[in-house]
């Protein structure tokens, strides 16, 4: 890529890079419209729990003070002073209470039934209870003095320390100035790890004493109270519920001022969209909770809630991405692809201009009779010849390559002796080696044979000793040696070059690529010649490879082999050299 960017970039390619960014550009303009809608829509949601939440509040309002009423109304003189001497005693005041002739009991008609109603003079530390003694003191109130055997259910009359807790806690709230804007208070504290609600009013008498009388409730019973509420009608708007029950539609908590949970319609809410609003300290400072059901968004915003693109633009800006990648690679491909034909046509023009010149030298000098002796004129011939084998070579490469998908399975084989091949080929190739002064030496350790198409074993080892003569040193020595194993015959041509690192052994049989070395010798070369011939023996069921070697390259290629001697013959081992010659 730093080798791309550092050329002149092509019009493709910017305009690549363009389109890929006006795509990001449009995924981020997306994700910001789609933030910007879930923001309103979210937003929308936020103000509806608010006036749920305002809503709900003003109805909670409305019941506790009608249910305190009902229980304490008879003992609140409102702003006037008690002047009659007979104080009313707590055990008095459930009397009050409305009268219910199915349980002939006192039962409330607003409110939940309390637990029990106390009173103290301020400043005092003596409690009165009215206990119930009804036997099933959540439907009813009784003040009938109990007999033994019935037992009173409530935990107040019999713990000291809660007793003392209550007037205590009731004492500090007046003292430090707490105001009602109701005649009423609420109080809701905790006692040994549970909530307890009390609800007071002031007595004050002539005599000058301050008479405080109050209810508790249960969590249970003050639970059932506020989740009454949660159904009632008005809290939410007909049109908006259409037909539901609230609690269906919302979810409401209540809280007392320390955040503890006194009650929850939905307790396995997550609350994402809520409000909340608080009461005033009369009423126990509550914390009202509220959410709109965000499954109901679709229904109450049009629209409902925009789902997230952004998995999908991410996805799409990958893609486009990969895509990039892929026409870069292509560019690339293409650039790399060009610059192999150009460097394919060079070499290919100085592998053919070398011979041409040299042959039409000799040629000329021939012509022109310069030769005085025999042996000049011969030599002339064989350089003649020589030039000529190698412009055939080169000739057959190309057109191989120019035919290599067209394969090799439909094409007649035969079997080949491979040792006499070697050796044929090795003899023609000696006048090219003289050109260099190289010595190629054959060794033929078994003399396996293999079934091959006409010519192509020949054309595998023309390329090989070719590449070994040509790259390697002047004066160097070739060997060749075929031998064989059960089933497999074996080629390896070792040459005194400068060999072929591991990190391009696998390069240099792929087209128009040539190893550094081959690079830097100044030998001309098309690099096909190593391509064609991993072609032929891949398409007859061989392999080839570059092995390792302490000096110079050694290429190694096996072939499935259809006749094997029966025992191992004498290692033959002959030289092919012009000088030897």
């Amino acid at each position: 890529m730093r080798a791309l960017l550092s050329r002149r970039p092509s019009w493709p390619l910017v305009l690549l890079f363009a389109s890929l960014g006006a795509t990001a550009i449009a995924a981020i303009e997306a994700h910001r419209t789609v933030r910007s809608q879930r923001a309103l829509a979210e937003h929308a949601l936020r103000d509806y729990a608010a006036f749920a939440s305002w809503s709900y509040q003003q109805h909670l309002r409305e019941a506790v003070s009608a249910a305190i009423r009902e229980a304490l109304g008879a003992v609140n003189h409102g702003d006037n002073l008690h002047t009659s001497p007979q104080i009313p005693d707590a055990t008095e005041v459930p009397h009050y209470l409305p009268w219910d002739d199915g349980c002939s009991c006192h039962k409330p008609r607003l409110g939940p039934i309390p637990a029990a109603f106390f009173g103290f003079t301020l400043g005092g530390d003596t409690l009165g209870l009215a206990l119930n003694t009804h036997t099933d003191p959540e439907h009813g109130w009784l003040v009938q003095p109990p007999r033994e055997s019935t037992p009173v259910k409530t935990t107040l009359a019999r713990d000291l320390a809660e007793r003392r807790w209550v007037t205590d806690t009731l004492t500090a709230q007046i003292r430090a100035g707490t105001r009602s804007d109701w005649r009423y208070n609420i109080v809701v504290g905790e006692w040994r790890g549970e909530p307890r609600l009390l609800a007071y009013t002031l007595m004050p008498t002539t005599q000058g004493d301050t008479i405080i009388y109050g209810v508790t409730y249960s969590q249970p019973a003050f639970a059932s109270l506020l989740g009454g509420i949660v159904d009632r009608d008005g809290v939410l708007p007909a049109s908006f519920t259409r037909d539901r029950r609230n609690r269906e539609v919302m979810t409401i908590a209540v809280a007392d001022a320390r955040g503890r949970p006194l009650f929850e319609s939905n307790p396995e809410t997550q609350w994402r969209f809520d409000a909340t609003s608080s009461l005033p300290v009369s009423f126990g400072a509550l914390q009202v909770r509220a959410q709109i059901r965000p499954a109901l968004a679709g229904e109450i915003i049009i629209g409902g809630l925009p789902t997230s693109r952004l998995p999908f633009l991410l996805t799409l800006l990958g893609l486009s991405a990969a895509l990039g990648v892929v026409a870069v690679m292509q560019l690339r491909r293409e650039e790399e692809l060009s610059t192999q034909r150009a460097r394919f046509v060079s070499g290919v023009s100085h592998e053919l201009r070398t011979p041409l010149a040299q042959i039409r030298l000799y040629l000329e000098t021939l012509r022109l009779g310069r030769f005085r002796t025999e042996a000049q004129r011969e030599r002339s011939l064989e350089q003649i010849d020589r030039e000529t084998r190698r412009l055939a070579h080169l000739v057959e490469n190309v057109l191989r390559f120019s035919r290599r998908t067209e394969g090799t399975e439909d094409t007649a084989r035969e079997v080949v002796d491979v040792g006499r091949e070697v050796q044929e080929v090795t003899s023609e190739l000696a006048l090219l080696a003289a050109a260099r002064r190289a010595v190629i030496t054959v060794e033929v350790r078994r003399e396996p044979r293999v079934l091959m198409v006409p010519g192509t074993l020949r054309q595998i080892l023309i390329n090989l000793l070719d590449n070994a003569v040509k790259y390697g040193p002047p004066e160097q020595r070739v060997r060749v040696t075929v031998d064989s194993e059960p089933g497999l015959a074996r080629i390896e041509v070792l040459d005194e070059g400068p060999g072929i690192p591991i990190s391009e052994r696998e390069m240099v049989f792929q087209p128009f690529r040539r190893g550094r070395a081959a690079a830097s010798s100044g030998a001309g070369g098309s690099g096909i010649g190593l391509t064609i011939v991993r072609e032929i023996v891949a398409a007859h069921g061989g392999a080839v490879a570059v092995a390792g070697s302490s000096q110079g390259a050694r290429i190694v290629v096996e072939l499935p082999a259809v006749e094997m001697q029966s025992s191992a013959l004498e290692p033959v081992s002959r030289e092919q050299s012009p000088i030897a010659s």
